[in-house]
């Protein structure tokens, strides 16, 4: 019998690929609503529309239409009704409101920026939201900078508007702005008496513009109390069932990225307590939204997805204890959840090692799990999915790393060419799912291995071992990826002559690194790199205070440390063929930086080398940039790889 033809993946593959974004659970937990994203290759832009599920499982419900963008649904108390975003009409977003029976959604907003995600009253009489708020000079004016924080990747200049909160009836009328001043604020939750309104507000000093605390004031914008001053970034509060504390997300260090669970007096009257160790940390994805911690009824438990070593799960918090149990724990990784407390139920979005944007259910405690939704399920079908597994690896340290492992299906006896793929942050971890990085699909499929290793540094594991590399970038992760190399290659999976290595943020630092401190790779991708942290540090939008955690100290007190581990250091020993790709509107690793390393290679003149400058592309252009650019981006790469990795080709350099 002949076998049915088995698709191969292709860069174009990811144009009819959906993504559930963000899904919420109504609050009598009968109903889930979440965001479906579709790309219209005409236009080069993404399509989201919400879709209603039954929470028990059933067939969904589409219930906006267009090509617009309506995203960030809220249900209200009683569950009758959406509030939404929706860009319907051209121009920013702005709130609506719409019944989940049917019926045409209701403007509830008209402000020039547009408005932000919104919370309703406990009564559901009023909503309470963000919005961006002109100041400063007008357009085109000469820009005065006054602090560190003047611009943010994917928005720009900031320091021409603050964001600040309005209230507005749902029943529709005039938005009132209730606060104002030099900080930003977001975040709002209303406490569930009706009577006060917490949010995160920013600090306004010229260097500590990046911090926050907790506020809580009336809905009429007085009685203004601030409740924390101690933690460096206290975002996302959520308010307990007696009103009486507030649970939020904060790092235990400025310039942290790892997050951990807090909880503080709503009153402001004792200092906060973290809640979960130093060990733990709440997980972030770049395609995932972090909800605020979700309260059990009975305020002694709280619902977050914590980041564990290489998956993530679904962890409830003993407030008092400082205890963890698991409810959702296994080999995927949770991207965010939406509780109904009440109704004991639990509402989350997951990737497999394969695809990102599941969506199922459960009882708060994790029992009766189910999928109910799987919107890619028929573009899977035929595909020529990898062999995935997670694989340990003993480092050069002597320390265990867990890596993705993803081998060619029904490959023979013969070792495949080499992919090595390094993740961001550094302290993050490898993402799951196709979306992510599509060209690890299409490579897979025409036979190499790809491997993404979790090496020191890396979040999830704990909080010795991410600092085991603050001060040491490249020195002792470089080493552990070289030995992964070797234990693949001595059991015959890999060809140890044809190995490739790429990256993108830290990864993006860490293949310009590799190439100036081995000649292992054939050929590097550098993707949105920092590759001089001297200038890296006054030029992006978060080096100024992450750097000096990351390096252990100012660069005016180590500009050695900094100059010796930066990667334009040592491009003049670099000999690899370099790809190096970057969006020009990226704040957070800055074009400047892959320019730098360009002139050095170009200058050094050992290999080829090669720039992409993608025209408004931000830091998140391979996740969330047009979708044009994200298929050349990944067919490039591939193309890259495969030409200097070729079987029988030389190595440049050699």
């Amino acid at each position: 019998m002949r076998k049915p033809d088995v698709r191969r993946f292709e860069p174009d593959d990811l144009l009819s690929f959906k993504l559930v974004s963000e899904v919420v659970l109504s609050p009598d937990g009968r109903w889930i609503v979440y965001v479906l994203e579709e790309v219209d290759a005409e236009a080069d832009a993404y399509v989201s529309n919400l879709w209603l599920i039954p929470a028990a499982g059933g067939a969904p419900r589409q219930i906006t239409f267009g090509s617009d963008t309506n995203e960030s649904p809220r249900f209200s108390p009683d569950a009758s009704r959406i509030a939404f975003l929706s860009d319907r009409g051209g121009g920013p977003a702005q709130l609506y409101v719409m019944r989940i029976d049917g019926g045409e959604a209701r403007r509830l907003t008209d402000l020039a920026s547009g408005a932000g995600l919104a919370a309703w009253s406990p009564d559901g009489a009023a909503l309470v939201f963000s919005a961006s708020v002109a100041s400063g000079a007008p357009p085109g004016a000469p820009r005065v900078v006054t602090r560190a924080l003047y611009k943010s990747d994917g928005e720009g200049f900031v320091l021409d508007r603050r964001t600040h909160l309005f209230v507005v009836p749902a029943e529709g009328g005039e938005a009132r702005q209730i606060t104002r001043g030099d900080a930003n604020e977001s975040d709002p939750a209303w406490s569930p008496d009706g009577r006060h309104i917490a949010f995160s507000r920013t600090r306004t000093g010229p260097r500590d513009a990046h911090r926050s605390d907790l506020w809580v004031m009336t809905p009429s914008g007085e009685g203004l109390r601030q409740v924390t001053r101690g933690c460096p970034l206290a975002a996302m509060p959520s308010w307990s069932p007696d009103g009486g504390a507030l649970a939020f997300y904060s790092p235990r260090e400025e310039g942290g990225s790892r997050q951990h669970v807090w909880v503080v007096d709503a009153r402001g009257e004792a200092e906060p307590r973290m809640v979960t160790s130093e060990d733990t940390e709440v997980a972030s994805f770049p395609l995932g939204k972090v909800m605020p911690p979700a309260w059990s009824a009975d305020g002694r438990e709280l619902a977050v997805v914590l980041a564990t070593e290489s998956t993530s799960e679904v962890a409830l918090v003993s407030v008092e204890q400082r205890t963890l149990r698991k409810a959702i724990s296994d080999d995927r990784q949770i991207t965010q959840i939406s509780a109904a407390p009440g109704a004991g139920r639990l509402a989350f979005l997951w990737s497999t090692m394969r695809l990102c944007g599941l969506l199922g259910s459960a009882r708060w405690d994790g029992s009766d799990a189910r999928l109910l939704v799987n919107v890619n399920e028929a573009w899977g079908e035929g595909r020529a999915w990898p062999d995935v597994a997670l694989r340990e690896f003993r480092g050069a340290s002597g320390m265990e790393n867990a890596g993705l492992l993803m081998l060619p299906p029904d490959r023979g006896g013969e070792p495949a060419p080499l992919l090595v793929h390094v993740h961001g942050g550094p302290h993050a971890y490898v993402e799951f799912g196709f979306t992510y990085r599509p060209y690890w699909y299409v490579l897979v499929s025409r036979g190499w291995a790809v491997l993404s290793l979790n090496p020191v540094g890396s979040g999830g594991y704990g909080k010795e071992f991410a600092d085991r590399l603050r001060g040491r970038w490249g020195e002792r992760d470089l080493p552990e990826h070289l030995a992964a190399i070797d234990a693949l290659v001595a059991e015959g999976t890999v060809d140890g002559d044809r190995v490739a290595i790429a990256g993108k943020s830290y990864g993006g630092f860490m293949a310009a690194w590799a190439i100036g401190k081995t000649k292992r790779f054939r050929a590097a991708v550098s993707s949105a790199p920092v590759a001089n942290l001297e200038s890296h540090y006054g030029t992006s939008d978060t080096g100024y205070y992450v750097d000096p955690h990351d390096m252990r100290g100012e660069p005016f007190d180590r500009r050695e440390r900094y100059r010796e581990l930066s990667p334009v250091s040592w491009a003049g020993e670099a000999a690899t063929p370099t790809l190096i790709l970057c969006g020009e509107e990226d704040h957070r690793c800055p074009i400047g930086q892959s320019e730098e390393l360009f002139a050095a290679l170009v200058r050094s003149g050992k290999a080829p080398v090669e720039l992409i400058r993608f025209p408004g592309g931000d830091h998140h252009l391979a996740e969330r940039g047009k979708p044009s650019h994200r298929v050349f981006y990944s067919r490039r790469i591939a193309e890259w790889v495969e030409r200097y990795c070729a079987k029988g080709r030389a190595p440049d350099g050699a």
